[in-house]
């Protein structure tokens, strides 16, 4: 099997990157295969903008998903969106590590979703959900927070962190992932005194042993649920009766 680990931190020696090279050696390990790709190393720009398209399909207005689609089927996407798209298709496996900034991922892991899922290669209408170009393929969100663990719950004074990641999953399933409940870490903080440092070092590194463990048994690992085709009318409305897996797509009482 192989693993593609995106990385969404900009500091080398973060936590963060720490987990995504465990998370490499952990599929090394067992004997598969195992990419990271750093976004800040690699200087990625998350913006989408006319200037990353040489053959242009239309050079008076810049529509992204016209483009995208029209570099898709010249075979002429950027160099690095080519790359990345390649690494997803030969990826078994993805995991997405970032830190959880403002309530969701960083910018940057955004605008590479933005430019990296390419309309008319990752998907299009005919192609998403169960029949997206990632069917079969399975992925995690890895992400840490300051915050403690019941601040974080649903019930806590910062709320829901799963269900502010609902959307980047939804985009996942959205272009044909298995999306695996998050994994998530709490109480990870800087600028802490010398004892509360080496307290917060030793429960660290727990919960990399805890992490490694639980890649290991990969797939064992929860699906988050979403609804299927059969759940929607043809106005893409949830059908009554059909289940709720999140707020987010819920029925309504409105007449």
């Amino acid at each position: 099997m192989r693993a593609l680990i995106v990385l969404a931190h900009p500091e080398k020696q973060s936590f963060n990157a720490h987990l995504a090279e465990k998370a490499r050696q952990a599929w090394l390990e067992r004997g598969h295969q195992a990419v990271i790709i750093d976004l800040y190393e690699e200087n990625f720009d998350p913006r989408e903008g006319s200037w990353h398209y040489q053959a242009r399909k239309d050079f008076g207005k810049f529509d992204p998903m016209q483009e995208q689609r029209h570099h898709w089927q010249l075979n002429q996407l950027p160099t690095e969106i080519e790359r990345h798209v390649q690494l997803l298709f030969q990826a078994d496996a993805l995991i997405i590590q970032f830190p959880f900034w403002w309530f969701s991922a960083p910018a940057i892991l955004k605008g590479w979703m933005d430019r990296v899922f390419v309309y008319g290669g990752l998907y299009k209408s005919a192609m998403r959900h169960a029949n997206g170009a990632m069917q079969g393929k399975r992925a995690l969100l890895a992400s840490t927070a300051g915050s403690s663990m019941q601040a974080c719950a649903p019930n806590g004074r910062d709320g829901d962190m799963r269900l502010m990641l609902w959307p980047i999953m939804y985009a996942l399933h959205y272009v044909g992932f298995d999306v695996l409940e998050p994994h998530l870490i709490h109480g990870v903080r800087g600028g802490l005194a010398a004892d509360e440092a080496l307290q917060q070092q030793d429960q660290l590194i727990q919960r990399v042993l805890e992490y490694q463990k639980k890649l290991a048994c990969w797939q064992d690992w929860p699906l988050v649920r979403f609804n299927q085709d059969e759940d929607f009318t043809e106005e893409q409305v949830l059908r009554q009766g059909a289940p709720v897996y999140s707020p987010f797509v819920r029925h309504t009482d409105w007449t």
